[in-house]
């Protein structure tokens, strides 16, 4: 199990900031990957030590917006129950499973995965408030478990599509659809993180110095979503699904 790579201080100076701005547009928006895995690639870290690495510091960055969420009463705990084990299963078999994909077929997945997002999030849906919405287990779990296998497959986005699936398919308001996401995503990690620890495909170091940085970001980032509220959120939300498309057209362009 390694601990460190041959990585500069200039470098891990990098994934603080990286790590913090991950863990930040993770809490409101999901997304957070799509900052930090660029930085860890450029870094010369193979693609499958990124992926694991990049996992287990979102872990315990989604775990402290869990916390803050939970504090605040915002989150779903009847979709956070249902979808929970469904989820954590779906991605450890995704995360199982992309060990054997090409990376053209994942770059291309990656692009598809953006517009179809978009969609949904313009798309106009009749607000209808929780305790008046039929939300059966079989709903929760359409919604949100394939997300979970997507996490582990590819990962970057998660948070962003779930919260619009909740919205979409559940009807809850972007503030608890961005809370309840939390936990599951918290799932979602858990799954794959096993299955890249077991690999032995975790960098140890570079984890634990992106872990704390994503806890702080974290920390920030839902504190502002719980005080900017539905609105404030949505922005943010099209802003990363702006970000992501544009990053991965400029990286299918250039590499």
């Amino acid at each position: 199990m390694e601990l460190f790579a041959d990585i500069t201080l200039y470098w891990v100076i990098g994934f603080v900031i990286a790590g913090f701005l991950a863990g930040y547009i993770d809490s409101i928006a999901g997304g957070g990957g799509m900052v930090q895995v660029p930085v860890l690639l450029l870094s010369g870290m193979s693609p499958l030590n990124v992926l694991a690495s990049n996992k287990i510091a979102s872990l315990v960055g989604v775990l402290m917006a869990t916390i803050k969420y939970a504090l605040s009463k915002k989150i779903s705990w009847k979709v956070v129950s249902i979808a929970i084990v469904p989820c954590l299963v779906a991605s450890y078999i995704g995360s199982r499973l992309v060990m054997f994909i090409s990376d053209d077929v994942i770059k291309w997945a990656i692009i598809l995965a953006i517009p179809i997002a978009m969609f949904f999030l313009f798309k106009k849906s009749k607000k209808i408030i929780e305790e008046k919405t039929e939300v059966n287990s079989k709903n929760i779990i359409l919604s949100t478990a394939p997300i979970g296998f997507y996490d582990g497959l590819l990962g970057p986005g998660t948070g962003t599509y779930m919260t619009i699936s909740m919205k979409k398919f559940l009807h809850l308001d972007y503030l608890i659809s961005t809370a309840s996401t939390k936990p599951l995503n918290f799932a979602t990690n858990v799954g794959s993180a096993i299955a890249f620890i077991f690999a032995g495909k975790v960098l140890w170091g570079i984890a634990i110095v992106l872990g704390f940085a994503n806890i702080a970001g974290s920390y920030v980032g839902s504190h502002y979503a719980i005080k900017g509220g539905e609105e404030f959120i949505k922005k943010v939300l099209v802003f990363v699904l702006v970000f992501m498309l544009v990053a991965n057209i400029i990286k299918i362009l250039f590499t």
